[in-house]
């Protein structure tokens, strides 16, 4: 027998949900829940295109992707729950699975393809490197605890806070452009506004802020985790740069980490670019450990049009020999 990449199908769903709860042991995903896991898998379906690897009937690894309408972004994303393979034939899954997705997903013009992968998961990871992926994203895990030092002015925002927050977005984003980060300096203003509103009124959300003089300089966002069970995951967070080096980070975080450990919080999680020398320095060195990784692969999207097809004849005298 060999391994065939074909369609994925209905008759997938349960031995999908089963290599999803095996491939994610830990208690604190509802992966590792076989019915969860059987819910996520189920819930993807028809998104996108999915493929499968069978050997004998048997289900040895599938990937799938989110397209959100065609024409429409560039990126494709694949999330945890839409990928897995057997332990020991990782390798082989994931590079024939990735051959037969990847054209269809440059066939509608998603040629930024991203795949969320566990920290832990060393083969996986490396079968994504060698088919040209990297590291873009960092989610990182730290216990929820209770702080006692409070060395900044620190409160809940406010409706009269709303301007100032989104200010402060926007100065992330542009510091986000530039070196090494280089992510272009594109910002849904009216959507992260939208956000903003939710969270104020929103009992299960903190957004707090940090004060100077009167102003606010610093803004920290968290609400409950949707993946990781029994945390609170940490959303915008910013600091003025003509603020930073003050402390206002750490007691931010601090202010968070507070609030979520008596809401009853076990872990704080963050996210942040792998690229970003300030953000990465500054989470890991206040004890986030990495639990998740986002891989992403650019396509040169000149690919559209610079295919098989495209002929050279015009640059050799004579022409192309028949055989090319």
């Amino acid at each position: 027998m060999g391994l065939n990449v074909v369609p994925f199908e209905g008759r997938f769903v349960e031995p999908a949900a089963a290599l999803l709860a095996e491939g994610h042991p830990d208690g604190g995903l509802d992966l590792a829940d076989p019915a969860a896991a059987r819910r996520l898998v189920a819930a993807w379906q028809g998104t996108g295109p999915a493929v499968a690897a069978v050997d004998g009937g048997e289900l040895v690894g599938f990937l799938a992707a989110s397209v959100d309408g065609v024409p429409g972004p560039r990126q494709a994303s694949v999330r945890l729950q839409q990928h897995a393979a057997v332990d020991g034939r990782k390798r082989e899954a994931y590079r024939r699975l990735y051959a037969a997705l990847a054209g269809r997903l440059a066939a509608v013009g998603r040629f930024e393809h991203t795949i969320a992968v566990s920290a832990v998961d060393g083969e996986v990871t490396t079968a994504l490197f060698e088919l040209g992926f990297g590291i873009d994203q960092i989610k990182g895990l730290r216990p929820a605890v209770v702080s006692t030092e409070q060395d900044v002015r620190l409160r809940e925002a406010g409706p009269a806070d709303l301007r100032r927050l989104l200010e402060l977005t926007v100065e992330l984003q542009q510091f986000h452009a530039t070196s090494p980060i280089l992510r272009p300096a594109l910002l849904d203003v009216p959507a992260v506004r939208d956000g903003f509103q939710a969270a104020l009124g929103d009992d299960r959300q903190l957004l707090l802020v940090a004060e100077e003089h009167g102003r606010v300089v610093g803004m920290m966002q968290a609400e409950p985790d949707r993946r990781h069970r029994s945390t609170a995951v940490i959303g915008i967070a910013s600091v003025a740069a003509s603020a930073r080096s003050r402390g206002l980070g750490t007691a931010l975080l601090a202010g968070v980490s507070d609030w979520a450990a008596r809401c009853g919080f076990a872990n704080v999680s963050a996210g942040w670019s792998s690229a970003n020398p300030v953000s990465d320095s500054f989470w890991r060195g206040r004890g986030f450990t990495p639990a998740g990784h986002k891989l992403t692969r650019l396509i040169d999207a000149r690919v559209a049009w610079a295919d098989s097809r495209l002929s050279y004849a015009h640059h050799l005298p004579g022409g192309l020999p028949p055989s090319l």
